[in-house]
């Protein structure tokens, strides 16, 4: 009869090493539990962070400002209903000003607010210019306001 060695195949090999890995994970998990500090194997997935709360946005406002940084136009506009802005998404606000005096409008700087349902600011983007924007008296300027979430 022949006597049966240790396994010399490619399989034998892998499962020894799969059990001396297996080992010292195990090692290596006791020794966390009495130091506290957590060790990440390979094949583990690293924790996720809860996914952040929607905003809920109800409107908009927009705000413009001289150079001296007195507001010289505000206007709040409803945004349809209450909607949830959420991770991942990406948010686009224009809002336009029309001058309707008879002189020319001079504006340094603007800001866009998120309002919620309450009517508090939940978000805002401000924009100041280099030069302060001319609006001559029956024109249109546009301001644009970005989000990402």
């Amino acid at each position: 009869m022949e006597e049966l060695g240790p396994p010399t195949g490619s399989h034998g090999w892998r499962q020894r090493i799969d059990n001396m890995l297996s080992f010292f994970r195990s090692a290596a998990s006791r020794i966390t539990s009495r130091t506290g500090h957590p060790v990440q194997h390979k094949n583990e997935l690293p924790p996720t962070a809860p996914p952040s709360p929607a905003l809920k946005i109800a409107g908009y406002t927009l705000v413009l400002m001289d150079p001296d940084g007195q507001v010289v136009f505000t206007k709040e506009w409803d945004s349809g209903g209450v909607f949830e802005f959420r991770a991942r998404q990406h948010l686009w606000v224009f809002c336009r000003f029309t001058n309707h005096s008879k002189r020319e409008a001079e504006i340094s700087e603007y800001e866009i607010e998120l309002m919620g349902e309450d009517g508090a600011v939940v978000q805002r983007f401000s924009d100041s210019f280099g030069d302060s924007v001319i609006v001559p008296p029956g024109e249109t300027k546009r301001f644009p306001a970005e989000w990402r979430m």
